[in-house]
């Protein structure tokens, strides 16, 4: 088994793929900023690297002399590989989440001063297992999960339930489309089963029993942005 990300974004006004590699080489690895390049590679298409980023993170030990909790930072170090396809106006990353889109955008435009501007792409949810369930094959609706659901008259919060029948999961995000914020489905892709979680923002995470499917997996999602 093996678990993958794609998260996509609509991406404006992004240069030719050419202009953007050449951003992207110029700016390098510098030892002094938040950001870094470690490759980048241009098609006449598109713009495939891997984007660094590095945050302190803050760690306490006991001092067994003094008694005292000393607080240090360490160095915490994020690789995004991603794709950009100026003219399909999509930006795609393979690892992080929705927020790793931010940090993304803000590298592009505030390090590489290029004129890109990315914006997430709204999913809806309940849709797009319904068309997993009319293109796939052995499907199956395994759980939702939604922001607020009132249990009774005394409780109410977030609610993930599990379904052993797909239909009667369709109905129960049917009667709570509004408050749907992701649900995992499962189903057969070309050489063994694929577990999705889908997500509003067009953030997917899936899990692959034959890793060589993710091409074929990949296709799918993107077709459900």
């Amino acid at each position: 088994m093996a678990t993958f990300k794609l998260n996509i974004a609509a991406m404006d006004h992004c240069p030719a793929p050419a202009v953007v590699a050449d951003a992207m080489d110029e700016f390098g690895l510098p030892s002094d900023e938040e950001f870094g390049v470690l490759t980048s590679m241009a098609t006449e298409q598109a713009v495939f690297a891997s984007i660094l980023r590095r945050t302190q993170q803050a760690v306490q030990k006991l001092d067994e002399e003094t008694q005292e909790v000393m607080t240090s930072a360490i160095e915490k170090v994020s690789v995004w590989p991603l794709g950009l396809f100026p003219d399909r106006k999509r930006i795609e990353l393979y690892e992080g989440s929705a927020t790793a889109i931010e940090q993304i955008g803000g590298f592009l435009g505030s390090y590489l001063a290029l004129p890109v501007v990315l914006n997430p792409i709204e999913l809806d949810v309940v849709a797009a297992v319904q068309r997993l369930q009319r293109t796939t094959e052995r499907f199956q609706l395994k759980s939702v999960r939604l922001k607020a659901f009132a249990h009774n008259s005394y409780v109410e919060g977030p609610y993930a339930p599990k379904f052993l029948d797909s239909e009667s999961g369709l109905d129960f995000m049917q009667e709570h489309v509004d408050e749907v914020t992701s649900a995992v489905v499962r189903f057969q892709g070309p050489g063994g089963r694929a577990t999705v979680t889908l997500t509003p923002n067009s953030c997917f995470r899936y899990t692959l029993s034959n890793e060589d499917d993710n091409s074929a997996i990949q296709s799918l999602l993107r077709k459900l942005a």
